[in-house]
């Protein structure tokens, strides 16, 4: 029988913190509950990966079908029991060294591509608001694209540049909110005011989004006008280089003159 790796819990947690703010306050917390799930239950990072898929989806099903309160208490437990799974099935691949990019995969897929989407747009039915819901997908989906784009061509992230040290207070505040982490308070918000969820996360998600493309946009004029102007020195020293030749020809032509 092929044995299982050990749990380490140093490894399963980040060295130095967590950058999302409220999983850093967890995180001792969710580490002890993945290497419980891990040697107790012997979930693997994929198996607690689909779980909180399931688990997330039955919240969202139970808000959709029974549209009352006790409906939205359900959904409200379902997705928090999701929320930890989801933070968990990482500590797990971390902890037990069994990170693969099919888990990484699957986890980005079912969170941001279908619980994500989904819970958003259900939100919008269940409260009337649902241009409101399709507003919060397709803010999150646009700033996450342009993030991983920016940090495809730069090789660094948008909160690690020059422009964005000069904005600490700025930079501070956007590394404590993170969608993922949103979600660990939504549960309570959804049984207090459901409809504030819509709105906050339009105003963020956008605002976000905006203030990230105005950084993007900056560092990519500079970028711009660096090039153009090695360009421009090129060219002057190409241009330097054919005027030297023309006037050693003109000398030489010279010469050859006078010799004859």
């Amino acid at each position: 029988m092929k044995s299982r790796p050990k749990f380490d819990l140093e490894r399963c947690v980040y060295k130095n913190g967590n950058p999302v703010y409220l999983y850093g306050l967890i995180d001792p917390y969710t580490a002890r509950m993945a290497k419980f799930l891990y040697e107790k239950l012997h979930l693997t990072a994929n198996k607690t990966t689909i779980l909180a898929f399931v688990l997330g989806f039955s919240g969202i099903a139970v808000m959709y079908f029974y549209q009352n309160y006790l409906g939205l208490i359900i959904a409200a437990i379902l997705i928090t029991l999701r929320n930890f799974a989801d933070t968990i099935d990482g500590k797990i691949a971390r902890g037990t060294n069994t990170l693969s990019p099919l888990g990484g995969y699957s986890d980005i897929v079912t969170d941001w591509l279908f619980f994500h989407a989904a819970f958003f747009v259900v939100l919008g039915i269940m409260t009337n608001h649902l241009a409101l819901g399709f507003l919060c997908v397709t803010g999150y989906m646009s700033r996450e694209f342009s993030r991983r784009k920016f940090t495809e061509k730069f090789g660094t992230k948008i909160t690690e540049t020059n422009e964005a040290k000069e904005m600490p207070f700025i930079v501070s505040l956007v590394r404590k909110y993170d969608l993922a982490a949103w979600f660990l308070i939504i549960p309570i918000i959804l049984l207090i005011k459901p409809v504030f969820i819509l709105y906050f996360t339009v105003i963020v998600e956008y605002g976000l989004l905006f203030g990230e493309l105005i950084i993007n946009y900056r560092i990519l004029i500079k970028d711009n006008q660096r090039i153009w102007g090695e360009l421009i020195k090129n060219m002057e020293k190409e241009n330097s280089k054919i005027k030297k030749r023309k006037k050693e020809n003109k000398f030489s032509e010279i010469k050859e003159n006078l010799g004859k």
